[in-house]
């Protein structure tokens, strides 16, 4: 079992108390031919100690706090995205899907990334999950939420902007980033215009979420023209930050 597993960024699948999988749960799973999960198991360590190593396109990944072992720790995820106002998010226990062997370096490599969602998103359509947590963003989404946002980027989609990252909202009306830096080593911070609404700010803050996941980090200022006039982006000479604004006619 590797260790460091708590300092690296992982997926977690959240169940109900007293529900998590054990590993004759996950094994079985994935032992099925028509499961459709593009996994198998590579290590069955003994079943007490809450784990086993998976194998994806040749990528492995470690699935941690399986049952009978305590959970994985899981932090409160003050950003919600998917779930029925007022469903009650209490008592949950974690399970952690975490790049592991040797690439367990790279975890932060997009190839690695969109394995690591592909798989989660298989996982938590066939087991009783209750909720799936991504802490970079500290985020937590409803599991059909997550799955369908999930495959949707993996098919060439739009990247999960509420999900994979989140975004906040300031006073002024600026729209900021929470775990974009994971996947491009920079947030963003788009600045506000006058007489904007803040779910209008959002939707662009959205779409260029996708725009840099896409482009990767900003290096240099530059337009970026979404169709909605153009935009400056400058990165931030202090801390790892693109600011973006309108430019003015």
């Amino acid at each position: 079992m590797h260790e460091n597993a708590l300092d690296r960024a992982g997926i977690l699948i959240l169940f109900a108390k007293g529900t998590r999988p054990d590993l004759a749960d996950v094994a079985s799973l994935l032992d099925k031919a028509d499961s459709g999960i593009p996994a198998h198991v590579t290590h069955r360590p003994d079943p007490a100690e809450g784990w086993l190593e998976v194998l994806a396109s040749g990528l492995t990944f470690d699935l941690r706090g399986l049952s009978p072992s305590a959970p994985f720790p899981c932090d409160a995820m003050p950003h919600v995205y998917g779930f029925e106002e007022g469903q009650a998010l209490d008592d949950l226990e974690a399970v952690q899907l975490v790049a592991s062997g040797h690439i367990a370096a790279g975890a932060g490599l997009q190839p690695v990334v969109r394995m690591l969602v592909n798989l989660a998103a298989n996982l938590v359509l066939n087991l009783p999950a209750t909720a799936v947590a991504w802490p970079p963003a500290r985020t937590m989404m409803e599991p059909r939420y997550f799955s369908r946002t999930a495959f949707n980027w993996l098919s060439g989609g739009a990247f999960p902007a509420l999900g994979l990252t989140a975004l906040e909202t300031g006073a002024n009306g600026s729209v900021t980033s929470a775990g974009l830096a994971h996947f491009i080593g920079q947030e963003l911070q788009l600045e506000a215009r006058d007489g904007e609404s803040r779910v209008d700010a959002v939707k662009l803050a959205i779409r260029l979420v996708d725009y840099l996941v896409r482009q990767g980090p900003l290096i240099d200022r530059q337009t970026i023209d979404l169709g909605e006039g153009p935009l400056l982006a400058e990165p931030s000479p202090v801390g790892k930050r693109v600011w973006i604004w309108r430019e003015e006619a």
